[in-house]
C-alpha cells in the first residue's frame, strides 16, 4: 500500500527520480493487477507523479496503445473553478450557470471541479493525445488530490464528441472487466487517484484512495432473478460491496445500504463514486460499522406511474433475494438506502411511499427535470409524518448545483411539519466529487443512527 511521503525540498531531478518510484497509482488497484500480468512489458496504467511544484504538486501521464488510430481524445473531470467566483448559487429555470473553466495548470488552493459550463451534462474538457513512434499516445496534465474520472474517443469526427462511444482504458479497465469480458454493464470509464501535496494547499481526500491500512473489501457483480424486468428479461444486475473480513457465520448480521446511481446502472457508484474505497477507508477507522452496499441496475423496469415498478421490485424482490444470500439484518432499522440525482428521486420516492423499510434515507442532488414530485406539507397524513420521525434522513448536494433550490425545498418541507432532516450541502457541482463527499458524511452522520428523539 502506498504510504505518502514527507515533502522534502530536493533538486528537481532527484526528487522526480524519487517519486516515480514510489508513486504509480489508480484509483481500483487495476493497474497493479495489470502489471503483475503484464510480464516484462511495461504497464500503461495511468503514471502518478509528484513534482513537488507548480499549483498541485502532482503531475499524471495517460496513455492508450492504439498503432492503427489517427486521432485519439482524452476526457476527464479536470476542469476547475472557485465556488465563490460564481455569480449566484443557482438559475431560476435549473440552466448552466456559467464557470470559469480553470484548467490543472491554473489551479488555486480552494478550486474544486466543476464542469463547464457547470450543468448537470458532463461537461468536462476533452484534450488531443499525442502519439509516440512506438503507436503509444499519451497526455500529461497537472492535477489536484482527489478521485478523477476519464475515458478516451478514438478516431472521433465529431467535435462535440456527442455521437462517439468513449471507451475505458484498457491499462486501467473497470472492476467487472477481466481480459475484456465484462460482467453487467459496460462502464465506459476509469479512474486515478491522486494524494494530496501538503506544500500545494490541496486538500487530503486519502480516504478517497487505496486504504492505507491495507484492509480491503470485495466487489462482486450479482445478476439476480426479477420477474418485472425488462431489460434484461426476467433478471437484472447489483454489484455488491462486502466489508473485509465479511464473516456470513459472526452472531450479528450486518446492517445493509441499498445506494443508486443516476444513470441506472449498477457499475457507476463502485467506479466513478469510488465507493469501495470510502467504504474500506471509513471501516478502517472506525467511522462507520461494517455493512454490505447493494448497488442496483435501477433500469431495465416498465414505466409506471412515478417509480412504482421499481420500488415494487426493490421492496418484493430485491431486498429479500439480499437477505436470503448475504447475512444481513432484516431489521428495517438496520437498512439504509440513498441515491444521486435520479438515484435521489428512487430514494424519495420510498422515503414518503415506503417510509416503514428503511431506517436511514440518503437524498444526493435530486435533479429538477424529471424528478420525484415531493409532496405538499398538506398532503402528507398525521402516520405519514408519524412514520418520517421516526426514520433518519439526510438531503445533500452543491451549492453550485443549478438545482440546488430544489435540494433545499426538501430540506425545508421536512423540517417545516416536523421531521428532522440533517442538511448535507458542500461547495460542488451536479457531479461526483460532490457525491463523494455526501456518501461520506451521510455514512458517518446519519446512516444507522438511532432515530431523533421527538
Amino acid at each position: 500500500m502506498f504510504r505518502h511521503a514527507q515533502h522534502r525540498k530536493a533538486p528537481a531531478l532527484r526528487t522526480a527520480i524519487t517519486v516515480a518510484l514510489a508513486l504509480l497509482l489508480t484509483a481500483g488497484g487495476s493497474a497493479a493487477q495489470a502489471d503483475r500480468g503484464s510480464g516484462s512489458a511495461p504497464s500503461l496504467a495511468p503514471q502518478v507523479l509528484r513534482t513537488g511544484s507548480g499549483s498541485t504538486g502532482f503531475r499524471v501521464t495517460f496513455r492508450f496503445r492504439d498503432t492503427d488510430a489517427t486521432h485519439v481524445q482524452i476526457k476527464g473531470e479536470w476542469s476547475f473553478g472557485n465556488p465563490y467566483d460564481l455569480t449566484a448559487l443557482t438559475t431560476d429555470d435549473g440552466s448552466a450557470l456559467e464557470t470559469p473553466g480553470t484548467p490543472p495548470t491554473s489551479w488555486r488552493a480552494g478550486d474544486i471541479p466543476l464542469p463547464y459550463p457547470n450543468s448537470p451534462a458532463a461537461n468536462w474538457p476533452v484534450a488531443d493525445m499525442k502519439k509516440g513512434r512506438d503507436g503509444v499516445w499519451s497526455y500529461t496534465t497537472a492535477l489536484p488530490a482527489g478521485l478523477f474520472t476519464y475515458s478516451f474517443y478514438v478516431d472521433c469526427a465529431d467535435p462535440t464528441q456527442a455521437t462517439c462511444t468513449p471507451v475505458s482504458d484498457p491499462a486501467n479497465p473497470p472492476w467487472n472487466e477481466t481480459n475484456g469480458k465484462v460482467s453487467g454493464t459496460v462502464e465506459r470509464t476509469s479512474q486515478v487517484y491522486v494524494p494530496s501535496d501538503p506544500s500545494s494547499g490541496t486538500v487530503d481526500y486519502a480516504w478517497q484512495g487505496p486504504s492505507r491500512r491495507g484492509q480491503q473489501g470485495r466487489l462482486a457483480h450479482v445478476t439476480y432473478p426479477a420477474t418485472t424486468s425488462l431489460t434484461p428479461p426476467g433478471e437484472n444486475y447489483l454489484s455488491v460491496y462486502t466489508p473485509p473480513d465479511y464473516d456470513p457465520g459472526r452472531a450479528k448480521p450486518y446492517p445493509t445500504l441499498y445506494l443508486f446511481s443516476g444513470d441506472a446502472t449498477e457499475m457507476d457508484w463502485s467506479t466513478q463514486g469510488g465507493a469501495g474505497h470510502i467504504l474500506d477507508n471509513l471501516i478502517a477507522t472506525g467511522q462507520i460499522p461494517p455493512m454490505v452496499v447493494v448497488m442496483p441496475n435501477t433500469g431495465g423496469f416498465p414505466d409506471a406511474t412515478g417509480y412504482a415498478s421499481f420500488d415494487e421490485n426493490l421492496t418484493d424482490t430485491l431486498i429479500p433475494y439480499v437477505e436470503s444470500h448475504y447475512h444481513v439484518s432484516a431489521a428495517a432499522f438496520s437498512r439504509a438506502t440513498a441515491g444521486l440525482g435520479y438515484g435521489a428521486s428512487l430514494t424519495n420516492s420510498l422515503l414518503f411511499g415506503h417510509t416503514a423499510e428503511f431506517g436511514s434515507y440518503g437524498v444526493f442532488s435530486p435533479g429538477r427535470r424529471g424528478a420525484y414530485t415531493l409532496p405538499a406539507a398538506s398532503a402528507l397524513t398525521d402516520a405519514q409524518i408519524d412514520a418520517l420521525g421516526q426514520a433518519r434522513v439526510y438531503v445533500g448536494g452543491g451549492w453550485q448545483d443549478p438545482s440546488h433550490d430544489y435540494h433545499a425545498g426538501e430540506v425545508a418541507l421536512l423540517t417545516g411539519v416536523g421531521v428532522p432532516a440533517t442538511p448535507g450541502f458542500v461547495n460542488g457541482g451536479h457531479n461526483w466529487f460532490t457525491w463523494r463527499l455526501n456518501l461520506r458524511d451521510f455514512l458517518t452522520h446519519t446512516a444507522f443512527f438511532p432515530p431523533v428523539a421527538g
